[in-house]
């Protein structure tokens, strides 16, 4: 019934299929990195493809690139596995801006030490609370108009500007 050519020839067909069906499969994956993984491999824009692929593997695995990149949040990595620290940062500014204002005239309050938190100083909230209530009229300075779209941009990078210039505040906090 079967000739001795036909079973391996089949075999062969069904290889085939599943391979393609996996190679599919894989490219349907919408992360910003490929199938290796975040880290230093995934930072190298050539490497998207399969071969580069290994290679990326290669580099994160023999580097330990991959396990830095998961513990720091950097090459593509982050550490809660969904945003990263400066855009967790911009949206807690963003739906929280008015309250945040309001308790920065105090210099204390729920959101003061959030944002200490989020911004890597939790046990130095009091130090931000009153360095923002000094600065509060240059970090909560009225903006142009067209600037109204990034405004929370604009508030975070000034208190960052801020901490920046506090010598306790810039050594704790690691925003």
């Amino acid at each position: 019934m079967f000739r001795s050519g036909q079973p391996s020839f089949l075999k062969l067909q069904l290889t085939i299929v599943s391979l393609l069906l996996v190679s599919i499969s894989f490219s349907v994956s919408a992360e910003p990195y490929g199938m290796a993984g975040c880290g230093l491999g995934s930072m190298v824009p050539a490497w998207k493809n399969d071969i580069g692929q290994v290679l990326a593997a290669t580099t994160n695995g023999s580097l330990s690139s991959q396990t830095f990149g998961i513990t720091s949040g950097t090459s593509n990595c982050t550490t809660d596995g969904i945003v990263r620290a400066d855009r967790a940062q911009e949206v807690f500014v963003t739906y929280n801006e008015e309250p945040l204002e309001l308790e920065t005239v105090s210099g204390t309050g729920e959101r003061i030490r959030a944002i200490a938190s989020l911004l890597g100083c939790p046990t130095h909230s009091d130090e931000l609370g009153n360095l923002m209530k000094e600065k509060h009229s240059f970090i909560f300075e009225p903006i142009k108009e067209e600037e109204s779209k990034v405004r929370s941009k604009i508030i975070l990078s000034r208190l960052k500007a801020k901490i920046a210039e506090n010598p306790v505040l810039k050594q704790a906090c690691v925003y």
